[in-house]
């Protein structure tokens, strides 16, 4: 086995963050996962929870800190902690928006820049974060979320370069449909719940994702590629969970026009026309 690491892992109460600690303090690694309730957290054995709401910074600090003190340095993070905001683009107002980018994107900044310096004074470090194939195809009703995974892409390959020469590396995990908690923790924009432009499409085209979530390989999967991104001694910038359908979708993006694809994805969610 590769030597072991300090390895913390956001959002790791549930879920593909559950799943990758698990994996990873089964491997051997020390492992250190976040909750932002860790009294209700039911953490995988050898996993030692933090208390760590990534919205905030003095709760990042602080538990960055805790596993510092503990462990005297930090090798992988792994920014999970996300949610998935659903409704459509009308339906989504400046505050629903600054709610979903607050966790998605601010949240993998904070943590970022709050192990960043023990990374570079070490001289070595692995950020790894959990993107999503939303990050490559706008979703209908989804568009927070993907907003959300797009921005954080852009982030990272820039990031990527900038920490290259003190020896870090970033890295960007893309699962597809994944059966885990993440469709019934979904959250509505607040005109979304009582839109009568776009009620039926919406629910319609969430009720089949979350479908095609249910029925999706396990988070374990995620972790198996966390696991393999972390072994690597000069790991890719993007590794893809994904089944062969949704990788045909991603080849066929790059390929068809982008009105074609377009009907190809309103086919795939089957959205009826607008009354």
């Amino acid at each position: 086995m590769a030597e072991a690491k300090i390895i913390l892992v956001t959002g790791a109460s549930s879920g593909i963050g559950a799943a990758i600690a698990k994996r990873l303090a089964g491997e051997g690694h020390t492992v250190f996962g976040t909750s932002r309730n860790t009294g209700s957290a039911a953490p995988a054995d050898g996993v030692r929870m933090l208390t760590m709401d990534v919205r905030r910074d003095d709760s990042v600090a602080q538990a960055v800190a805790q596993l510092l003190a503990a462990a005297g340095r930090i090798d992988v993070l792994v920014n999970n902690a996300g949610f998935g905001l659903a409704g459509a683009i009308e339906d989504t107002a400046p505050d629903d928006m600054r709610r979903q980018l607050e966790t998605n994107l601010l949240g993998p900044l904070r943590v970022c820049q709050a192990v960043l310096p023990a990374m570079r004074e070490q001289g070595r470090g692995r950020i790894i974060q959990i993107s999503s194939l939303g990050a490559r195809v706008g979703i209908p009703f989804q568009g927070a979320y993907c907003a959300s995974k797009f921005a954080l892409e852009g982030m990272s390959e820039a990031l990527s370069i900038e920490v290259k020469p003190f020896g870090i590396d970033v890295v960007m995990i893309e699962p597809g449909d994944t059966n885990s908690n993440f469709p019934n923790a979904r959250e509505w924009t607040e005109a979304a719940k009582s839109s009568a432009i776009y009620a039926a499409r919406a629910r319609h085209a969430v009720a089949v994702m979350a479908k095609a979530e249910h029925a999706g390989p396990p988070a374990d999967k995620v972790a198996r590629l966390v696991s393999r991104a972390i072994a690597a001694k000069r790991p890719k910038l993007r590794y893809v969970c994904a089944t062969p359908i949704e990788r045909a979708a991603i080849t066929a993006r790059r390929l068809l026009p982008g009105r074609v694809f377009e009907g190809v994805v309103g086919a795939v969610y089957a959205l009826p026309k607008a009354k």
